[in-house]
């Protein structure tokens, strides 16, 4: 019995139109490729034939193929000290000039620019620095001033100053005049106080027996009792010794042996 053949393996038929012009493009093509690499190779051989032939440069020493001759290709530890490496070619004169007057964002103002000047003036930096300073401790001392002083209410206001500048400076001046010397009144008192305590807690200890009495001197050319000093003065005390807080003796130091 035959053997039925597959559908697949059966003819479709004679080709068509579009099938056989692709056919003749694809001929036409493989023939031109083919002619132009002919006459590629006849062109290369007879210039091979007209040239000179090629010799090699003659090396200045020998170099064997494991050890070739090194380039030399710029890094930054080949640089020059003290300039920055350029990674690119190298920046013209010209390039350089333009790139010191180009304002880059985020960056320092060029060179020459007002901005420069301003931020590298030495002058206006400690003008600023010192007003600053100045103005801060006016605003504390004022402030302190009215928060210690029971003289603070005379104080004139500050829109006096813009209409009689020379009397409100002259009566700021009395107002600090007057607490200074309220305050040296204050520190006066406190003083004598402890003088006084000091000379108590003696005379206490000399009448229980704890401390002998001191024989009083007296002595001619006796000075005048300064008051407002704060050093109690005692008869027969020299003028190189002092009584301090406790009511004890000490000699006078000097400061540098001068004063």
């Amino acid at each position: 019995m035959p053997t039925p053949i597959p559908g697949f393996l059966l003819p479709r038929g004679p080709p068509s139109a579009l099938t056989l012009h692709a056919l003749q493009r694809q001929s036409a093509r493989r023939s031109f490729t083919s002619t132009s690499a002919a006459l590629k190779k006849a062109s290369k051989s007879n210039t091979n034939a007209n040239s000179k032939p090629r010799v090699l440069e003659k090396p200045d020493r020998f170099r064997p193929p494991s050890h070739p001759q090194r380039l030399v290709t710029p890094s930054p530890k080949n640089a020059p000290p003290g300039q920055p490496f350029e990674y690119g070619p190298r920046t013209t004169e010209k390039e350089r000039v333009q790139q010191s007057k180009t304002q880059y964002p985020g960056m320092f103002p060029p060179e020459g620019t007002v901005m420069f000047k301003f931020l590298t003036s030495k002058w206006i930096h400690i003008w600023i620095a010192m007003s600053v300073l100045i103005s801060c401790a006016g605003f504390t001392f004022t402030t302190n001033f009215k928060a210690t002083s029971p003289f603070a209410h005379l104080l004139p206001s500050w829109s006096s100053l813009l209409t009689s500048p020379v009397g409100t400076i002259s009566q700021v001046f009395s107002v600090w005049r007057m607490h200074v010397e309220h305050n040296s009144m204050r520190v006066r008192e406190q003083r004598h106080r402890r003088v006084e305590d000091a000379e108590k807690r003696k005379q206490y200890r000399v009448a229980h027996g704890l401390e002998e009495a001191e024989p009083e001197k007296k002595n001619e050319d006796s000075k005048e009792v300064d008051l407002q000093s704060p050093v109690a003065a005692v008869e027969g005390a020299e003028d190189k010794e002092f009584v301090d807080w406790e009511g004890n003796k000490r000699p006078v130091k000097k400061w540098l042996g001068i004063w």
